[in-house]
């Protein structure tokens, strides 16, 4: 009988603690997070015409700024209302934003354990917590290095991908200039009918660029040369050449980090962008290509993101304090 009493009790206890866990998974409410909304000294060169101009944005993101779609709209736009009333906003302006700033996207609406999570592993265990049938049907479906990375962001990629999208094509069409949307990291990524889509292969770095009316400029711009820690997640595309995408300010081609300094591409581009820029990359990348010497760039750094998603997974983020937050501002020359 007490045999019987004592394993009773085990079965209570269990089986409310199992009710608590159900009910703490289902809360989403974040906590008192906060962000740097501070305006950013502007640099600018050239002098104002009619071709248009290059804007980088070089900011730190913050766990803050993923609590919310809002939270990172409200990041980006308060640059934009900046840039907009130093006159350096008109309809062949191109926006550049740093590399990674979608791949955060999967700490969206999530519980703010998440969120304050200082190291990207502790962040990937309370997404596990959390989400736990999600994050075991995932898990089994990897091959990675680091498999709970790569298992959360394919079970966020659906939503990733629709929140990207939304966010970065939104403010595109509400400040009237074509945007280049940083990076995100879903699974197979493609477009369908001009929307972002996550499909079932492995994962891959990629960027998109959106024109004044919010729509799609494709194709894709995939990521070749991973940095050491992106490829124990993601893996580089076959071959896919960087295509020109043909904006109001010329014919743009965007590459992603080292793939800015390492990769040839059509003697058509008249304008660079390069999210996740190198200070040294003859150094970092073991390459520096003086084809893309004669074109107008915007290269904009990496200079901090939150739970180090481009560094160790153990270790806290390394802030750039010593490189300056800034906006970048090129006037394009006129073209003869």
């Amino acid at each position: 009988m007490r045999t019987y009493s004592k394993l009773l009790g085990v079965a209570v206890v269990a089986l409310a603690a199992l009710v608590i866990y159900l009910d703490w998974t289902r809360d989403r409410r974040s906590g008192p997070l906060l962000s740097d909304l501070r305006l950013l000294p502007i640099e600018s060169q050239g002098q104002p015409g009619e071709t248009g101009n290059l804007l980088g944005i070089e900011t730190r993101l913050m766990p803050a700024d993923y609590q919310s779609r809002e939270r990172l709209w409200l990041k980006f736009a308060t640059y934009l209302d900046q840039a907009h009333g130093a006159g350096l906003l008109n309809p062949r302006t191109v926006v550049v934003l740093p590399e990674h700033v979608g791949t955060g996207l999967f700490a969206l609406g999530e519980k703010p354990e998440v969120q304050q999570a200082r190291t990207l592993r502790d962040a990937m265990q309370w997404m596990a917590l959390s989400n736990p049938w999600d994050y075991l049907r995932a898990l089994l479906d990897n091959e990675g290095d680091d498999r709970r990375t790569e298992a959360v962001l394919k079970l966020k990629a659906r939503k990733m991908a629709d929140d990207y999208q939304e966010i970065f094509g939104g403010l595109a069409k509400a400040y009237g200039v074509t945007l280049v949307a940083g990076s995100i990291v879903l699974p197979e990524p493609y477009l369908d009918e001009g929307r972002l889509r996550s499909g079932s292969g492995p994962l891959r770095q990629v960027s998109l660029t959106f024109t004044p009316d919010g729509d799609v400029l494709g194709p894709l711009q995939y990521k070749k040369h991973l940095s050491r820690y992106e490829r124990r997640y993601s893996e580089a595309p076959e071959d896919r050449a960087p295509s020109v995408l043909q904006t109001p300010a010329g014919g743009l081609i965007v590459l992603l980090g080292c793939d800015g300094y390492a990769r040839r591409f059509s003697e058509e581009a008249e304008l660079l962008a390069i999210p996740g820029a190198r200070d040294e990359p003859l150094n970092t990348c073991g390459a520096n290509l003086s084809t893309t010497a004669k074109l107008a760039r915007m290269e904009v750094q990496t200079l901090g993101l939150p739970w180090n998603l481009v560094g160790s997974p153990r270790r806290p983020t390394r802030h750039l304090h010593g490189e300056p937050v800034r906006l970048n501002n090129l006037w394009l020359p006129d073209r003869p």
